[in-house]
């Protein structure tokens, strides 16, 4: 059921443009939960929450986490309706929400506590409509918090207790749902998974998100323009909201513009950034140490679009800088922006561009612009003769970058200095323009193999249908093996295609009457089932590790090589027995000989449930598929010659001599 997997109603994005988001944004007074319910709905803790009598959360946040379909996407937001909130106050906290939620909202999440329905909560529901207009009723869920308060009352008999309640409820359509932030990690992931079905039942009857208009102002222009965003409105002067008509239409498309500002350490990329956005957020200041340490991501609403910039530390000597690209430049930039001072190209710069090329491929110089800083040291010389008295290659970057540069200069006024970004952003748009619309996407990504290795019975063929998020391969519980023959299947996780390869117990298969040429027979079909790169996944079962265990692992390093664990993940089937983290529970094991297993690994593991269906069961596969990526990154995963020395000695070996007394 697709319904059940997916995140949402929007098509699929075409190859190149960003994988869907759903949206959904948090609401409601000070201390009933929502940062602790966004933590729930992440699965791990994104948002700070803790008990106290002063508002926590005094910010919006938006949080993601990516999925097998998509990315879902948290909006977190301080009490935005007080009426004890100063004005001004609340209106710079709508409109960052409003930004946030940009291009649109699948959901509108109404957050009370159990047991505390005050005059507050109403000011929110009259605070929503207020804001979002009537039509977001139809795209709201109220969302209980604690509970475990209602002690096995039910909260059908908690909502009827209160007819303001009730009536919330209805209005809301009926529907609701209540969340224990509290609870087990099985039953925070039954309530989550609970929640995203609503959801997506929901946007499945709206049609799709909530799209509104809003009344934009031109930066530095001083004048009003009207456009039509996914935003109700936004400031027009005075301190006061200016109301433009709301409700569903159509969705025109993703409307975001993700600019990834990078050079060398001190070369003013987050001054740069700053200007862009129109407001300080990214630190700046005079030092010998690298200011920016970590990537830091900001937006802003500029003419129809969500602008995204993202600051970077220097990337030309981050560790696992692929890695990080990936993660925080979700599907790739729109534009690259070299910021350079003038007269200051030197090799450091060349670094940083060898570094996007390793990442994006040649490709990247088309979505590259030059932004030179310090103008100011220019004086009287002309701009154009300056450049091309230059490094040789500063010159040829500029023909490959076909003559984008930009200049600034920060000895200006505010006007000028709005001015300055104006024409900067235009060029961005304009090279975007030539795009489609489309990013610069990592270099394609090469087809994972997952080979799924272990002795018989510890739930390989089902781990592989997890993996899979269908029933391919066959799966019982017998006494006798039901896998006798390598079988493969495949998917595609966002854009990559995975195949799953299952092999039977190498065990069996070493001692069967074939003997060696068997064995060699089944090696070379995974072999020939895999495309790119290859990754072994060791399954075990929870609670169950045999002297048949310790034996598989020894098969896989005399037909693969003894450095095979370095790339091989330990994957453990039946979650649902686990009381505690998988970490703590290997920590705590008493079993060295798996221990030792584990590190050799690497320490990689994951577990599986493998009943679980839905949303559930492809948070597991995006864990392994995540990963699997990763160990990629870093050792770049089986190559062929990795398991050719043993093969070749396996050929080698008589035929007369049974395989178990030559492996031994």
């Amino acid at each position: 059921n697709r319904t059940d997997e997916s995140l949402g109603q929007e098509r699929e994005p075409e190859p190149g443009c960003s994988r869907p988001e759903l949206r959904l944004l948090l609401l409601g007074r000070s201390g009933v939960g929502k940062s602790a319910t966004g933590n729930t709905i992440l699965g791990r803790s994104m948002f700070v929450s803790k008990f106290s009598n002063q508002m926590v959360t005094k910010v919006c946040q938006r949080e993601s986490r990516a999925t097998g379909e998509g990315t879902l996407v948290v909006i977190d937001t301080p009490y935005l309706f007080s009426s004890m909130s100063p004005a001004e106050d609340k209106q710079r906290n709508i409109e960052r929400c409003l930004e946030l939620c940009a291009p649109s909202l699948h959901v509108l999440l109404l957050v009370i506590a159990i047991g505390c329905y005050e005059l507050e909560d109403k000011e929110v529901v009259c605070g929503v409509q207020e804001v979002f207009g009537a039509e977001a009723r139809r795209y709201m869920i109220v969302v209980f918090t604690r509970k475990d308060d209602l002690e096995g009352d039910s909260v059908q008999d908690y909502i009827e207790g209160l007819d303001s309640l009730r009536e919330l409820v209805e209005n809301c359509g009926g529907r609701y749902c209540a969340l224990n932030n509290k609870g087990s990690e099985e039953e925070r992931v039954g309530q989550v998974r609970e929640l995203l079905g609503m959801v997506q039942r929901l946007v499945g009857e709206n049609g799709g998100p909530y799209i509104m208009k809003f009344r934009n102002q031109g930066v530095g222009s001083g004048q009003g323009v009207e456009e039509t965003l996914n935003l109700p409105f936004c400031p027009t002067g005075g301190g006061e909201l200016q109301r433009q008509a709301t409700g569903y239409e159509p969705n025109p498309g993703i409307h975001e513009l993700k600019v990834l500002l990078v050079g060398k350490r001190g070369a003013g990329k987050s001054a740069a950034g700053n200007s862009l956005l129109g407001k300080r957020v990214f630190e700046t200041k005079f030092s010998e140490e690298s200011v920016t340490r970590r990537f830091v991501l900001e937006s802003r609403i500029w003419r129809e679009r969500r602008v995204v910039i993202i600051d970077t530390p220097d990337i030309s000597s981050s560790k696992d800088i692929k890695a990080e690209l990936r993660r925080h430049v979700f599907g790739g930039p729109h534009a690259f922006l070299l910021v350079t001072p003038l007269g200051s190209f030197s090799k450091k710069d060349e670094v940083v561009l060898d570094t996007l090329q390793a990442s994006f491929g040649d490709k990247f110089v088309e979505y590259l612009i030059i932004l030179f800083t310090r103008k100011e040291d220019l004086g009287d010389q002309d701009l154009e003769m300056f450049l091309k008295s230059r490094s040789t290659a500063l010159c040829k970057l500029i023909k490959k970058c076909k003559d984008r540069y930009c200049v600034f200069s920060y000895r200006v006024t505010r006007e000028e200095e709005q001015h300055q970004a104006e024409e900067l952003l235009q060029t961005v748009v304009s090279l975007v323009q030539q795009h489609g619309d489309r990013p610069c996407t990592f270099r394609e990504q090469e087809p994972l193999s997952l080979v799924l290795v272990g002795k018989s019975g510890p739930g390989k063929s089902a781990t592989g249908n997890t993996i899979l998020g269908r029933p391919d391969f066959l799966s019982q519980f017998r006494a006798q093996p039901v896998t006798r023959t390598c079988q493969s299947s495949r998917r595609l996780w966002g854009q990559q295609e995975v195949v799953v390869v299952d092999m039977p117990s190498l065990c069996l298969m070493a001692s069967a009457e074939g003997g060696p040429s068997q064995l060699e027979e089944e090696v070379r079909r995974c072999w020939s089932c895999c495309k790119g790169n290859k990754i072994l996944v060791l399954v075990f079962q929870l609670g169950w590790f045999t002297q048949e265990d310790k034996r598989a692992v020894k098969e896989l390093e005399t037909i693969f090589g003894e450095e095979v664990l370095k790339y091989t993940i330990v994957l453990f089937t039946r979650k649902e027995d686990l009381e505690v983290d998988i970490a703590d529970y290997i920590k705590n094991a008493e079993n060295r000989t798996l221990q030792n297993i584990i590190k050799r690994c690497g320490g990689r593991i994951c577990a599986f449930n493998n009943k679980e269906t839905g949303q559930a069961r492809e948070d597991q596969a995006a864990v392994l598929l995540t990963m699997a990526n990763q160990l990629i990154e870093s050792h770049g995963g089986i190559k062929s010659h990795i398991g050719l020395p043993a093969m070749s000695l396996l050929l080698l070996l008589p035929m007369s001599l049974p395989l178990s007394v030559c492996l031994s």
